[in-house]
């Protein structure tokens, strides 16, 4: 940064290199390039390891502030706690494979609990100064209740006690021993056996340290060895160096069972004997019944049943239990004793044991002692001298009885002692010799106790112990001591508290007063609290001291919009604010409401066109600006509408009640030959059929038919011939003259003429039928008939006109006209004859006439049309 001027890079130097000497230039020109291009990515890497270690720092203090959330409630103190489990399983690793009867021995629990609260901080607390016993401290432990002191609190302790008491001893004890006692347990030590060294717990290394995490404190880390008491085989402790009580012996020897029965085996030694688990059948003590009991240690029980017991003196009997038989009647004895003449004054008891006379003697005196008799009998008394009784009265003046040797006591002294002391000496005065002198005076002297005087009239210097109660509150500031007044300080509060873990599975024994400042111990459980929000359970986390951390699950309560709310529980938010604006600021603990749901959700237009995503908060009914598109009910068309509200509508594809309706006319393709409009408007499905009547001329065009238009176009093509086909017959002529035999039809007429031909002779007499197509130039020629019949129908002719001639008038004719008519009218049908005669049609007189009756015809035809064009 802080370069010389003349070392930076100058581009106009460079410039001016470069034109005196282009090799020079190019190579400085590119190794300015090359050193730019490292400096960059020097920087690049400098800026991504930068990044890196802001990233990496960034996540270790998020670890470290979740580890800070998550143990936030625990305590802190000066010792952290070692891993009792794994100091434990290391110190007992020998017992691991043992049975269940040893590992769950009383005396392993101990062990095993005294380690633990070695390994646990604050558990140890001195009994003396009512404080913990940390790692780092000299101590001295009791050998009876194995209980932990500081060594100085012990020597403080043992040397008060032993100095108060020598001073109010050595005045009438100058020489006896001062023993100490455990402050908790009581146990007595000598006064040589006051701890002056810190000692390891199996007392064999001076001043152990505590440098390796492992190690037990205040333990050397080596073998116990300790000879074992519990059993005392002999056998050392195996454990390493450990407070509390040594276990059961683990060693395996050869051991029987209790009943003896089965052969020895394999077992640990502190197991002791074994059950076999046969029946113990050893006889009982009634020596009748045998034990029914499976293999068992000790003494067998006492047999339960019952028989028939005869008393001691073998006069009465009665039912008795087995363990009970020896029994007492009621009755005494009554025999006769050795001298023959008392009887023996006893209950019931066994023969042969009434003993001797009570009053047989060898030598017996008189009462006073003085005179002997040797030759007296049971049942003499022995006589009473002449002498002086003399026996001494016990009395302050040693006077004796003066009166001759009698039978009973001798009674008081009737002397009267002048100067007579007090019991305490401190006054006299004369008083009958067998009355004792109590005087006023009070000791004054102070008692054992060194705190209460004496009080008690005219004592004799034995002063009594104090029977005041100490009363003092104890070193617990909770009891006060309940032992009678003492010398010295008060022994600690023999009370104990347990300190637990809110969950109370994992406790510590502590002494009274300590609970206070006692850390409860860590818990590995899971904390049982219950649930403070509307989850079920907490989050799993290990028992702990103080309010459980705040809830950092999923709220997943369900809000309006069915969504459940993702953000963490905020049921018991701690906030910091004022109830109001004159007061403090205080911590509160309130109930959040859930924040505005934000899950995406899809939310479809008013028409249904398309879905769009909005957050669930902002969610809407909107329109997204394209046309509606749905079918209308014509099923021809959609509704033109901007999209909107859709109602009533069957399915998301045809339109409903607010769509627009349709407005067009049918555009439906006409069927095919169908030239009209559909009468309707746009409408579903297919049209109506059309009811316009259309014309059409026949085939052979001599009639115009009508009909419904939808009748012929909806007819097939066979249909519509046949509509189009007049019942008339075909007037078109065939190539021979005759006309048609069809009906009216749209093919070619028929090539060959199926007409019968009449063929006469000349005379017409003779005829012979012949269809039209096989009417080859055939002749009929006239015979002999035909001659006479031609001269008798002249002959006749001849006649009949001539009657005629005569007979007819205008008025006949008409009659003869009518009756003629009449007589064709009923004959039948003559086969037509072949004879061609020209039409009126092809002479031309009537073309006029046909001309004029076209006309007419086509006028009535387009007024018909028009009159159908107009319904």
């Amino acid at each position: 940064m802080n370069q010389p001027k003349s070392q930076l890079p100058s581009r106009g130097r460079a410039r001016r290199l470069g034109g005196t000497n282009n090799r020079p230039s190019t190579a400085g020109s590119w190794n300015r390039g090359d050193e730019k291009k490292a400096n960059e990515s020097k920087l690049l890497s400098a800026q991504e390891r930068f990044n890196q270690a802001t990233q990496k720092h960034f996540q270790n203090a998020q670890e470290v502030l979740k580890q800070g959330t998550q143990y936030e409630y625990e305590s802190s103190s000066e010792e952290e706690d070692l891993d009792n489990e794994i100091i434990v399983s290391k110190l007992t690793e020998v017992y691991q494979d043992f049975g269940s009867d040893v590992a769950s021995g009383d005396l392993l629990k101990s062990t095993a609990q005294y380690l633990t609260d070695c390994c646990q901080s604050g558990a140890l607390t001195c009994l003396v100064c009512i404080s913990s016993v940390k790692r780092i401290e000299s101590v001295w432990n009791c050998e009876k209740c194995y209980s932990c002191f500081h060594l100085n609190c012990i020597r403080k302790w043992i040397l008060e006690g032993i100095g108060k008491a020598t001073l109010l001893s050595d005045e009438y004890f100058p020489n006896r021993e001062q023993p100490w006692h455990c402050p908790k347990c009581r146990h007595e030590y000598c006064k040589e056996e006051c701890p002056r060294e810190y000692l390891c717990f199996c007392g064999k290394i001076r001043d152990p340290e505590h440098d390796d995490m492992w190690r037990l404190p205040h333990s050397c880390g080596g073998h116990c060895e300790k000879f074992l008491q519990n059993p005392n085989c002999g056998h050392k402790c195996v454990l390493l160096c450990h407070p509390g009580p040594c276990p059961p012996c683990p060693q395996t020897i050869k051991l029987r069972c209790h009943c003896g029965k089965s052969e020895p085996t394999m077992k640990r030694c502190g197991v002791g004997k074994w059950s076999c688990g046969k029946k113990c059948q050893r006889y009982l003590t009634c020596g009748i019944h045998k034990c029914e009991n499976v293999c068992h240690k000790g003494d067998c029980k006492p047999c339960k049943h019952t028989s028939t017991k005869m008393c001691q003196c073998r006069r009465e009997q009665r039912i008795q239990p087995c363990i009970e038989p020896n029994w007492q009647c009621e009755k005494r004895c009554g025999k006769l004793i050795n001298c023959g003449h008392h009887n023996c004054e006893k209950v019931c008891h066994p023969p042969g044991e009434c003993g001797r006379c009570p009053h047989d003697s060898h030598i017996r005196t008189c009462p006073c002692g003085k005179q002997e008799y040797t030759n007296l009998q049971c049942f003499d008394e022995a006589p009473t001298c002449n002498m002086t009784c003399e026996k001494n009265l016990g009395c302050f003046g040693d006077h004796k009885c003066s009166r001759r040797c009698h039978v009973g006591p001798c009674g008081n002294c009737s002397a009267v002692a002048t100067n007579k002391p007090c019991r305490c000496g401190k006054r006299e005065r004369t008083l009958a010799c067998h009355k004792e002198y109590i005087c006023d005076i009070k000791c004054q002297k102070v008692r054992s106790c060194g705190n209460h005087p004496c009080k008690r009239k005219c004592c004799d210097g034995n002063c009594s112990t104090c029977e005041q109660m100490c009363s003092k509150l104890l070193q617990c500031r909770k009891h006060k001591c309940q032992m009678t007044c003492h010398q010295g300080p008060c022994y600690p509060c023999p009370l104990t508290t347990t300190v637990s873990c809110p969950c109370n599975s994992t406790s510590l024994v502590v002494v009274c007063g300590m609970e206070r400042t006692t850390k409860p111990p860590r818990c590995r459980k899971r904390c049982m609290v219950e649930s403070n929000c509307h989850h079920r359970e907490r989050i799993r986390h290990t028992c702990h001291n103080g309010e459980c951390p705040p809830c950092k699950q999923v709220c997943t309560l369900q809000l309006m919009c069915g969504h459940s709310c993702p953000d963490l529980c905020h049921d018991n938010v701690k906030s910091k604010k004022a109830l109001r604006p004159w007061e403090p600021i205080t911590n509160l603990i309130e109930k959040l409401a859930c924040a505005a749901c934000v899950v995406p959700v899809g939310v479809a237009c008013l028409g249904r066109h398309d879905v769009f995503t909005f957050a669930c908060h902002e969610a809407r009914d909107h329109s997204c600006g394209r046309r509606c598109g749905r079918h209308l009910s014509c099923t021809n068309h959609v509704c033109e509408l901007q999209c909107h509200l859709i109602q009533q509508a069957p399915d998301d594809v045809h339109a409903g009640g607010t769509c627009a309706p349709c407005e067009w006319e049918c555009l439906v393709p006409r069927p095919s030959g169908c030239t009209h409009d559909c009468i309707k408007p746009c409408h579903p499905g297919e049209c109506p059929p059309c009811k316009k009547r259309i014309r059409k001329r026949c085939f052979c065009s001599a009639t115009q038919l009508k009909f419904l238009c939808h009748e012929w176009t909806s007819g097939s093509a066979e249909v519509q011939i046949e509509m189009q086909s007049c019942p008339g017959q075909c007037p078109k002529k065939l190539g021979c003259g005759h006309p048609c035999s069809l009906t009216c039809h749209t093919d070619e007429c028929l090539t060959e003429c199926e007409k019968k031909i009449v063929i006469r002779c000349k005379c017409r007499h003779l005829k012979q039928e012949f269809l039209c197509r096989d009417l080859k130039d055939q002749i009929i020629n006239c015979d002999d008939s035909c001659k006479k019949l031609k001269k008798l129908r002249a002959a006749e002719l001849r006649t009949t006109e001539e009657k005629k001639e005569e007979e007819q008038t205008s008025e006949e004719k008409t009659r003869n006209n009518k009756k003629s008519s009449r007589y064709y009218k009923g004959k039948p049908k003559v086969v037509e004859e072949v004879i061609i005669i020209p039409t009126e049609l092809e002479r031309g007189s009537n073309v006029p006439f046909v001309v004029t009756a076209i006309g007419v015809l086509a006028a009535i035809a387009a007024m018909l049309f028009a009159y159908y064009n107009q319904l």
